[in-house]
């Protein structure tokens, strides 16, 4: 194993691979470099949830952008309306929907929860990103070609009205978020683009992969990919989205642990912080549908192509990259209480017949600190608690430890979404590509076993223990079969 080779000057992301130039995840969506885009101004830790917030929504602006140039591409070519077209008009509506969703979350969190204020460089009026501007430009010209084009048909001028009214009204609360969160009284050397790191963070959808090879010989250098379609652009972003909220994760349930491992913990701001990280939870679980805007076989185009070099054939694609290379969610696994399951050690370590090893320094200097399973069962004993019942009661009874029941009810939903996302993940990749194999090596039945909903067969194997993820807080789960009303009588 060594370390894959890196593009530019991108940062090392810490695994092992077994070829320095194959294709790698972290390469491919540029995780490493993303995530630096982050630079705070002000003392305040929260400042870090409203530049990772907003940054994810200025990435899906790129995909919403993307793809209303492919539209307009369509309609001034006056094609034969294809599904292409549907396609796109429908996927600019979902992702102006799942915006909504997102400055839900940021208002709720930034502005109701944290009440925070950013000091900012720049007039009130013009307290926008470039890439709104551009956005209300493509719109009118949509609106004119779909009102004066010969031949449009009424559907999808239908799906062209509904899109630009959904946009302004989006565009106009978005802009009336970012005026609420940011103080231009309090001017800085740094405008919003500039804070937000826009040109850096749009530079990213470059599809970095392993170059042309032979079928069976490791490819030689890295390259980025040659005008890459709407549909990888979006592949790309969605999975950089993810990755910011994954940070976003990590900063909320570190600081929840450290409010916890006090030595009066502080219960009420671990609470407060648990709230957040289900709310972008709940968020994360319905993005992961989005891949499914695109059709099969629009997939299957960038997954792997071929051509012939001088009457060989050559080969490139995604393989062996795989979204199970994300180094932040192997960390919220570790945090989150999966740090002592044998089967989950064995996973990270690897194998001879696997092309990666996931465990990354920083992963072992997790695991040597407490995960946030271990940190409330401390806090159960340190409050003298000998049996979990004994934190629950019926709502209109007093409760001596309410404090600890609503902290618990907090952490099974942090495990149900999780476990949630992981199902989502299976059916929108089973939608994408059925039972076969998708860019990484160990497949969709891999993702079935960690679930529970399915073995792999022993032929498919790679890992010699079954790859069953628990759930971080199983005594929490196993006291609601015990809880009995009488008993609390």
């Amino acid at each position: 194993m060594q370390e894959p080779a890196r593009w530019n000057d991108d940062p090392k992301c810490g695994h092992l691979v077994a070829h320095e130039f194959q294709t790698h995840y972290c390469t491919y969506i540029r995780a490493p470099r993303l995530l630096l885009l982050q630079r705070t101004q002000t003392e305040n830790p929260d400042e870090l949830l409203a530049i990772l917030a907003l940054q994810a929504i200025e990435l899906w602006l790129r995909v919403v952008r993307n793809d209303l140039d492919a539209t307009l591409g369509e309609l001034k070519a006056e094609k034969p309306y294809s599904f292409q077209l549907t396609k796109l008009l429908s996927r600019t509506s979902t992702l102006i929907e799942l915006l909504d969703r997102h400055v839900d979350l940021a208002e709720s969190i930034l502005l109701d929860d944290l009440s925070l204020s950013l000091p900012l460089s720049g007039p009130l009026s013009d307290l926008r990103t470039s890439q709104l501007g551009v956005l209300e430009e493509q719109t009118q010209q949509l609106g004119v070609l779909l009102g004066g084009t010969e031949g449009t048909s009424e559907r999808y001028a239908q799906m062209g009205r509904e899109f630009i009214h959904r946009s302004k009204r989006w565009s106009e609360r978005y802009q009336r978020m970012l005026t609420e969160l940011f103080d231009t009284d309090r001017p800085t050397a740094l405008n919003l683009d500039q804070y937000l790191a826009i040109e850096e963070l749009l530079d990213l959808e470059q599809g970095v992969k392993g170059d042309w090879a032979p079928e069976g010989s490791a490819p030689k250098r890295l390259r980025a990919t040659e005008q890459p379609s709407p549909d990888e652009i979006m592949f790309i972003v969605v999975h950089q989205v993810f990755e910011l909220w994954f940070r976003a994760l990590i900063h909320q349930v570190e600081a929840v642990q450290e409010d916890l491992a006090r030595q009066v913990a502080a219960m009420d701001a671990a609470s407060r912080r648990m709230r957040r990280v289900v709310r972008i939870q709940k968020l994360l679980v319905d993005m992961i549908h989005v891949p499914a805007t695109m059709l099969p076989m629009d997939f299957l185009r960038f997954r792997a192509r071929s051509k012939l070099i001088d009457g060989v054939s050559h080969f490139r694609g995604l393989t062996p990259a795989s979204g199970t290379e994300s180094y932040q969610f192997r960390e919220l696994e570790i945090m989150a209480g999966l740090r002592d399951n044998s089967a989950y050690q064995e996973f990270l370590e690897g194998n001879q017949n696997m092309h990666i090893r996931f465990l990354t320094a920083s992963h072992e200097a997790r695991m040597e600190r407490p995960s946030l399973s271990q940190v409330f069962e401390d806090l159960i004993r340190a409050r003298g608690i000998s049996d979990l019942k004994e934190i629950f009661s019926p709502a209109d009874v007093l409760n001596p430890n309410a404090d600890l029941a609503e902290l618990a009810d907090l952490l099974l939903e942090f495990d149900q979404f999780f476990q949630l996302w992981r199902v989502n993940h299976l059916t929108m990749v089973q939608s994408m590509i059925g039972r076969k194999s998708g860019t990484g090596f160990l497949g969709p039945e891999y993702l079935k076993e960690t679930v529970g909903m399915g073995m792999q067969g022993e032929d498919d194997r790679l890992l010699q223990t079954p790859q069953i993820r628990p759930r971080f807080f199983q005594e929490l789960w196993e006291v609601r079969t015990r809880l009995q009303f009488e008993e609390l009588q």
